[in-house]
């Protein structure tokens, strides 16, 4: 029954559709409405309870991503990116995310120090694999991406991660990252390309044994561990989780998530 619930797919919806109101499956037999109300004003409805939200969709737009339904922060109800009325120009969106203890979207909330938006010319990706959010935009004559993580409770999300693109006119796949905690705080930063004298700093593991986990997450599945004295590379740090590749026999390469106390 959970992998039919997970199973419902990304919708999105454009500014006629939301003229009318568009109505949406959180979950399998759970009902929402999205319906445009006035100048950037929004009505989103669950049963009985109706949350007032902001955004954009001018007379003569038809953006088919103005408003993006999918299971953004992976609890299994399907929760709303609205395109932000503020930011219309660069594609910004802001999370609304269901509440099922209380049948009700709320706001995401996040303990930074800046409103949380998504930003992207494209709508932003749910991404169950890492449990994180994808978004790709132009920054100046290049592009930058950011990912989105789950804070502590699992409740919001927040921009853990930024990629900027190197040098003009880079593609998205190419950057250098820097990973972030809630706070806003650094974590690590990562080149993605290196001169052939340079090589990235190892991680050496302290516990006995290491399971490489499929997400951050120790209800995930393992594929294949390492052990005391084995050295890794670190590709990204989150609260509490490192995502690491390994080099075992014959060169053959490993990558999993691991407890970030286990690493040193």
């Amino acid at each position: 029954m959970l992998l039919t619930l997970l199973a419902l797919p990304l919708l999105s919806l454009d500014c006629p559709a939301l003229r009318q109101g568009s109505t949406f499956e959180v979950r399998p037999g759970v009902s929402a409405s999205l319906r445009q109300t006035g100048d950037e004003r929004f009505i989103l409805r669950t049963g009985s309870q109706a949350l007032q939200a902001r955004g954009e969709c001018s007379t003569a737009s038809n953006d088919d991503s103005a408003a993006v339904v999918a299971d953004f922060n992976f609890d299994g109800w399907r929760d709303v990116a609205l395109r932000s009325a503020t930011y219309v120009i660069t594609g910004y969106y802001d999370l609304y995310l269901y509440r099922p203890q209380t049948r009700m979207f709320q706001k995401n909330q996040y303990g930074g120090s800046q409103d949380f938006t998504f930003a992207g010319n494209s709508f932003p990706e749910p991404d169950s694999q890492t449990r994180t959010v994808f978004g790709v935009y132009r920054s100046a004559q290049s592009y930058a991406s950011v990912r989105f993580c789950l804070t502590y409770d699992g409740l919001n999300l927040y921009p853990c991660g930024r990629g900027e693109a190197l040098g003009l006119f880079g593609e998205a796949g190419a950057q250098d990252w820097t990973w972030f905690d809630p706070s806003g705080t650094s974590l690590a930063y990562r080149r993605q390309t290196r001169a052939e004298d340079d090589t990235y700093e190892l991680w050496t593991v302290v516990a006995a044994r290491l399971n490489l986990h499929t997400g951050p997450a120790l209800s995930s599945t393992w594929t294949s561990y390492i052990i005391r004295g084995d050295r890794v590379e670190v590709l990204e740090l989150r609260p509490g989780w490192a995502h690491v590749t390994y080099a075992g026999r014959g060169e053959q390469l490993f990558s999993g998530w691991v407890q970030r106390s286990a690493i040193r």
